[in-house]
């Protein structure tokens, strides 16, 4: 279709002008392919005349002169911002993270940097005789904000609670130390390069290392006589229980004392009869003998062998190990006396997705009473195999979990386990490792994760703290 114009002189105005009156709405469109051109679609009475259906009207352009054609809009607009018959138009902008900040030297006019939400950056110069309100008003709304942001942590109860403030993507956090004073630095470094670091003081830095919990009531003795083992079963749940960042060796070597009263001790069983549960409550652990029936390995060949499922840098391992096998270069048999080969071997997963169900999931995760947890296999040197209750006594006698020989507890009052075991626990340490974990503590990290992962232990210390809550009410 074609479209005549036609246009007229308009004498001692100069060269004729065409002038198109756009009406609402307004449309921005984008080409799909290059050179990705811009229009402008409209309906205008002008081109389709008096009583006739107002015309659509198309103005198409590039896109370095729309970014021209937005500056001359924003100037001719500003203009006119002091003309007495000018209607009022309040621009309303939403940018977003404040990107930077500083002074023109040349005019000492403040300068502030955001990011826009269409991409672009916004460049705010605010004129010097204006910069001093324009501090104050920042200052203000600073100050609101964060009272804002105290307040509603104050009303966390001592828990993690969602806030929609439209958090940005962090692609690196350190907790240092700043080196002239020896402060707390915490460094954060946003998607795209930006890096903020914060000092810190020490209430904030233990908060970001335990979390502020515990502040929500006062300290009060449990009424419930079982209480602390609800306590030890959340502990385990909440501090043990990550999926990057695990306890230390001596966070593991403390909490032995924990599973050596809940597990060797009965705690547990205890507290399960005495709650009205029948049976045994289940922990979760990976099936080793149908483990090394998938992988082809003897029990009889294995050298140093670890088994758990705890997670350590987004990792789940469910078992490490190195097994004595036929030597493929000369034919000698894993049985030999010398000249066999070794081949070490893990099994393990993603942990950062959901597990999907594949062939090995329950192989690792086995539903075992709790008898049978603390009877099965956590380690295997040489051939033997070493239960879990056994490896907690050596924990507890013999590397510091409770007591150090020879220091405070005569050997008719420890109760360890037997001189085979701990020889071959003893010489089972450093033999192998899980990521950067010695192996033997990755087994006590397994076993104090499966305490803390049970449903059927959740269970029970919700129930305990039912029984301390009426008796308290």
């Amino acid at each position: 279709m074609v479209i005549y114009v036609l246009a007229r002189e308009d004498g001692e105005e100069g060269p004729s002008r065409l002038w198109f009156d756009l009406t609402s709405p307004l449309r921005l469109e984008r080409e799909n392919k290059a050179p990705y051109r811009l229009a402008v679609r409209a309906r205008s009475d002008t081109v389709s005349g008096q009583g006739a259906q107002r015309a659509e009207l198309w103005m198409r352009f590039s896109r370095s002169d729309a970014h021209a054609l937005r500056d001359q809009l924003d100037a001719l607009l500003a203009e006119t911002v002091s003309a007495p018959d000018a209607a009022k138009i309040i621009k309303k902008t939403k940018v977003g993270v404040a990107l930077n900040g500083g002074v023109n030297t040349e005019t000492g006019d403040m300068v502030l940097v955001f990011a826009g939400k269409s991409g672009l950056e916004h460049h705010v110069e605010i004129p010097y005789d204006q910069s001093g309100m324009m501090a104050s008003l920042l200052d203000v709304a600073a100050t609101k904000a964060g009272a804002w942001q105290d307040e509603t942590f104050e009303k966390a109860d001592g828990k993690i609670r969602p806030l929609n403030i439209q958090p940005r993507e962090a692609e690196f956090v350190l907790l240092g130390e700043e080196p002239e004073s020896g402060r707390p630095l915490l460094v954060a470094r946003l998607a795209g390069g930006h890096q903020f670091s914060f000092l810190l003081d020490r209430k904030m830095l233990e908060q970001l290392r335990h979390g502020a919990r515990g502040r929500g009531k006062a300290f009060q003795r449990p009424a419930d006589p079982l209480g602390t083992v609800a306590e030890d079963i959340e502990w385990f749940a909440d501090r043990w229980c990550t999926l990057f960042e695990p306890p230390s060796n001596t966070e593991i070597r403390q909490g032995v004392a924990a599973l050596r009263r809940l597990l060797n001790d009965d705690a547990l069983g205890a507290a399960w009869r005495e709650c009205g549960f029948e049976k045994q409550p289940k922990l979760v652990a990976p099936d080793l003998e149908a483990l090394l029936e998938h992988r082809g390995v003897n029990l009889q060949h294995i050298v140093s062998l670890v088994v758990g499922n705890a997670t350590l840098d987004g990792v789940e391992y469910s078992v490490i190990g190195a097994a004595r096998c036929d030597n493929p270069s000369t034919g000698i048999p894993a049985d030999a006396d010398e000249g066999f080969a070794l081949e070490t071997f893990h099994v393990s997963r993603d942990a950062r997705v959901e597990d999907n169900g594949g062939e090995l999931t329950a192989v690792c995760q086995t539903e075992m009473f709790l008898d049978q947890f603390l009877n099965a296999p956590g380690a295997v040197r040489l051939g033997t195999p070493i239960r879990r209750q056994d490896i907690i006594r050596y924990f507890a006698s013999s590397v510091g979990g409770v007591h150090v020989r020879g220091l405070g507890q005569g050997p008719r009052r420890r109760a360890k386990a037997s001189i085979a075991e701990e020889t071959l626990l003893s010489d089972l340490h450093h033999k192998l490792r899980a990521d950067i974990m010695e192996g033997l503590y990755f087994v006590v990290l397994s076993i104090g994760q499966a305490v803390g992962r049970s449903e059927d232990l959740k269970r029970l210390a919700a129930t305990i703290r039912a029984r301390d809550s009426d008796t308290w009410s």
